[in-house]
């Protein structure tokens, strides 16, 4: 028995066209048979998925599947049947959907070639991710990181060979160098073709006699190695930093993958992010506020002197013009903002409590009412 079409795409039976299409691109990116050459139930579920939207995304289709399922009463076949999809067909159809912007997710060139899952010509290598933690600092100055980096190489034994002996591969008898297994069935009147990866050469369409020691005929194996990235100025935590040519390498002489590092800025114990601008506290005296005062004060490029007007209030703030975080594009440089806070003395010595009663004696009761 079939799975149910809603079932498969994980829609409601009355979702629109548009949650339909939205759930099989989701799902045709997560099984397409290019990112998953080591699953081989990937190509049969990248099928089924695509079936399912054959039919649900035909206004036609979609009303006879749901009248009759996928027989009717007198056990005949409706004619959408007719329409089923193997691998090949499966493919087009995602081309199609998703047009000239993606073909290059997959390696690049026309995102209408009508290419096997295989990937017969140069295939580029998957990317890779992984992170970095980074201080504020190093965010609004740029800094180079030494990052661990594990990805898959061409195998340096066999030069990506997979043989022991160099030799060239030979064509695999079981599928006859397709590198897929076609299954026909009948059903009355009814074709069922299916096709899935060869077990024997996993969709290769070659194998080799003799495998390498080192890869042992996967033509590639595991690097762990230690590579310098230059983390540009304006990053925040969330960003991913593209590093060409760091991810694995590509099939049949494709370019390699590329590194996709994600930034983790660690809270800073002084500063505060706020887009561009930066924000910081500050404490001064009550005589400093009154009379005004010069204080050197740390931002992200190196301390600054700042100038406090006289008259200051609590909880006034300053503005420095070009001492936030530079924007990631390079349109501008945010400012820092500076939260002053004047410090009342808990338990005055002796000589300031004098000073401070003969200032109030000066000042007399200005004690004032908001209304």
């Amino acid at each position: 028995m079939k799975k149910d079409y809603y079932e498969i795409l994980g829609v409601s039976k009355d979702a629109p066209k548009a949650d339909v299409e939205k759930a099989y691109r989701k799902l045709a990116l997560k099984f397409h048979p290019d990112r998953n050459p080591d699953d081989p139930s990937a190509a049969k579920k990248f099928t089924e998925v695509t079936e399912a939207y054959e039919v649900l995304s035909d206004d036609d289709k979609r009303a006879q599947y749901d009248q009759y399922g996928f027989a009717t009463d007198e056990g005949e076949m409706p004619n959408y049947q007719y329409q089923h999809v193997d691998l090949d067909e499966a493919l087009r159809m995602f081309m199609r959907s998703f047009g000239g912007g993606f073909g290059s997710f997959f390696g690049g060139g026309d995102p209408f070639e009508e290419r096997s899952y295989r990937g017969r010509g140069p295939v580029k290598g998957d990317d890779r991710l992984t992170s970095v933690r980074i201080t504020l600092e190093d965010a609004a100055n740029g800094v180079e990181k030494e990052i661990e980096i594990v990805h898959l190489i061409s195998c340096p034994v066999c030069n990506g060979s997979g043989s022991a002996q160099g030799e060239d591969p030979i064509e695999c008898p079981e599928c006859n160098g397709t590198g897929s297994m076609r299954i026909v069935k009948n059903l009355g009147p009814v074709q069922y073709v299916t096709t899935k990866t060869c077990q024997r050469c996993n969709g290769e369409g070659q194998i080799v006699k003799d495998p390498c020691t080192k890869c042992r005929g996967k033509k590639k194996v595991r690097e762990r190695v230690m590579k310098s990235v230059n983390i540009p100025p304006g990053v925040e935590t969330g960003n991913r930093l593209r590093v060409a040519g760091l991810g694995d390498s590509g099939e049949k002489s494709g370019p390699p993958g590329d590194l996709y590092v994600a930034v983790e800025v660690r809270p800073h114990p002084f500063f505060e992010r706020k887009g561009d601008d930066v924000r910081c506290n500050i404490t001064i005296t009550y005589p400093q506020a009154v009379l005004g005062t010069k204080v050197e004060i740390g931002t992200l490029q190196g301390p600054v002197e700042v100038k406090i007007p006289s008259g200051t209030q609590p909880n006034s703030t300053l503005r420095i013009k070009g001492k936030g975080m530079p924007n990631l594009r390079g349109r501008r440089t945010g400012d820092l903002f500076v939260n002053v806070n004047v410090e009342v003395p808990k338990h005055p010595g002796i000589r300031e409590r004098k000073v401070i009663k003969k200032l109030s004696e000066l000042m007399g009761d200005r004690t004032k009412f908001d209304h």
